[in-house]
C-alpha cells in the first residue's frame, strides 16, 4: 500500500505542469495555529497540567483526469503535543474512478488512501474550518484514536441517489487498513512503550439520508481490530527472564447522527456504541500466565448533543453536552466516565481567516492518554474536575 501511494504522488507531481495548464488541476490548503491551556491531567503533555501551542497546515490537490477518473489528495503537517507525531504525513491520496450513470445516481470508488466515514465530523476533523470547535466531543471521536476516526489504505465504494424532490441518500463501504505510527502506543501504554501498532484488514458501511434542507440522519458501522507485536516487555530491566507479549484490541463501533438545521442554528446530536475488548499472548513460558492482565472490555455507551446560534455571517456561538461511559463495573470511576461541558464562539471576520475560542469543564479522565501505562510509578490523570481552554487562529486559500 505505500508503494502505491508513493506511485500516486509520483504521477501527481509528473502530470502538475501541463494538467495545471488544462485547467484540470485545483488545490487549495490551509494553515492554523491554536493553544491549549489545560490546568490538569495529560490531555496535551506527558505531564499533569502541560499546556502548549498546536500547529497545522495542509495542502490539498485535485486532478481531473476525464469524466470517469482523477486523483485527490491532501498532505497534513502538524505538531500536536507530546502524545503525537509531529511532521508530515498523507491525510488521504486515491485514485478515483466515478461509474457512468444517469443523472439520479452516483456511484464512484476509491483506491488508495481514503478517509473514513467516521460521524457527522469524522473526514474532515483534521481541516479547522470544517469542524464546529477546536477540540471535538471525545464521546464519538476520541482524543486517543485519532488514526482509527480518520483514514485507512484500501478500497471505498460511494453510492449517492438524488431525487426530483431535493431528497439524497448515500452508502458508503470500505476494506482497508488504518495506518498508524508509534505515538498511538504511547498513548495506550504509556511514554516509554515502543513499537507500532498493526492493523487487519478492517470494514466500514456508512447510510446516511437528507429527507429536505433541515434534515440529516446518518447510521454507520465499523469494526476494528490491531495487533502490537514483539514490543512488550514486562520484566524489569535487570530480571535474567524475559516477559513478552502480542497485545491485541478487538472492537465494533455503531454511530447514529442526527442534525437539524435552520438559518439561525444548528442542532446536532451523535450517539455511539462500542463493543469488544482486549487481550494479549504470552510470547513465553514464564509470560502465559500472566497474559489475562492484559483482558479487558472497552464496551461504552457514549453521545453528545450540540447546538450552534448563528448571530449573523461573521459570529457563531456554540454549547454543547459530551458523556461517555464504560459499562464495566471493575473500571475505576475517575477512567469509567468523562462529561464534557463546552462553550465556545467562532469569528470568521474575513473570508480567509476564522478565529475560535472555547472553554471546556470535565468531569472524569476517560479517553485521556495513557489509557494503561505499564510503568506503575507514574501518576497519569489525577484530577477527576479539570478545564481546558483553546483558541485557534486560521487561515485558508
Amino acid at each position: 500500500m505505500k508503494n502505491f501511494i508513493l506511485l500516486l504522488l509520483t504521477s501527481l507531481s509528473v502530470v502538475i505542469f501541463p494538467a495545471q495548464a488544462k485547467g484540470k488541476l485545483s488545490w487549495g490548503g490551509f494553515v492554523s495555529a491554536s493553544y491549549i491551556d489545560v490546568n490538569a491531567n495529560n490531555y496535551y503533555g506527558y505531564n499533569s497540567g502541560d499546556s502548549g501551542p498546536l500547529f497545522e497546515a495542509g495542502l490539498r490537490g485535485f486532478w481531473y483526469i476525464n469524466p470517469n477518473w482523477s486523483v485527490s489528495g491532501l498532505v497534513i503537517a502538524q505538531e500536536s503535543g507530546d502524545w503525537f507525531e509531529s511532521g508530515l504525513d498523507v491525510d488521504y491520496l486515491s485514485l478515483n474512478y466515478k461509474v457512468p450513470t444517469n443523472e439520479d445516481w452516483e456511484v464512484g470508488f476509491k483506491f488508495g488512501r481514503f478517509k473514513i466515514s467516521n460521524g457527522i465530523y469524522g473526514e474532515t476533523r483534521d481541516v479547522p474550518f470544517t469542524r464546529p470547535s477546536i477540540v471535538l466531543p471525545l464521546s464519538v471521536y476520541p482524543h486517543i484514536l485519532k488514526e482509527q476516526s480518520l483514514r485507512a489504505d484500501g478500497v471505498r465504494l460511494d453510492l449517492d441517489y438524488f431525487t426530483l424532490s431535493g431528497q439524497q441518500y448515500t452508502f458508503a463501504a470500505s476494506i482497508g487498513k488504518e495506518a498508524f505510527d508509534e505515538s498511538f502506543s504511547r498513548r495506550f501504554f504509556g511514554q516509554d512503550q515502543g513499537g507500532t501498532f498493526e492493523s487487519e484488514w478492517n470494514s466500514s458501511i456508512h447510510f446516511s439520508a437528507r429527507p429536505n434542507a433541515n434534515w440529516y440522519l446518518g447510521l454507520e458501522y465499523r469494526r476494528l481490530k490491531m495487533h502490537l507485536k514483539d514490543s512488550i516487555d514486562l520484566a524489569p530491566p535487570a530480571s535474567p527472564v524475559r516477559l513478552p507479549f502480542d497485545f491485541t484490541i478487538d472492537t465494533d463501533q455503531y454511530i447514529a447522527s442526527l442534525q437539524y438545521s435552520q438559518q439561525r442554528y444548528e442542532l446536532t446530536g451523535e450517539f455511539t456504541m462500542r463493543r469488544g475488548g482486549t487481550y494479549a499472548e504470552g510470547k513465553n513460558d514464564a509470560a502465559k500466565p500472566l497474559a489475562p492482565i492484559f483482558d479487558g472490555s472497552i464496551d461504552m455507551n457514549a453521545y453528545y448533543l450540540q447546538g450552534i446560534f448563528i448571530v449573523n455571517q461573521q459570529w457563531n456561538l456554540l454549547a454543547r453536552y459530551d458523556n461517555s461511559h464504560f459499562i464495566d463495573d471493575d473500571i475505576e470511576t475517575n477512567l469509567r466516565d468523562l462529561e464534557d461541558f463546552t462553550i465556545g464562539a467562532t469569528w470568521n471576520f474575513h473570508r480567509n481567516f476564522q478565529l475560535k475560542l472555547e472553554h471546556h469543564w470535565f468531569v472524569g479522565t476517560s479517553m485521556l492518554p495513557p489509557v494503561r501505562d505499564l510503568n506503575p510509578t507514574r501518576t497519569n490523570n489525577p484530577e477527576r474536575y479539570w478545564r481546558l481552554f483553546a483558541m485557534q487562529l486560521s487561515y485558508r486559500f
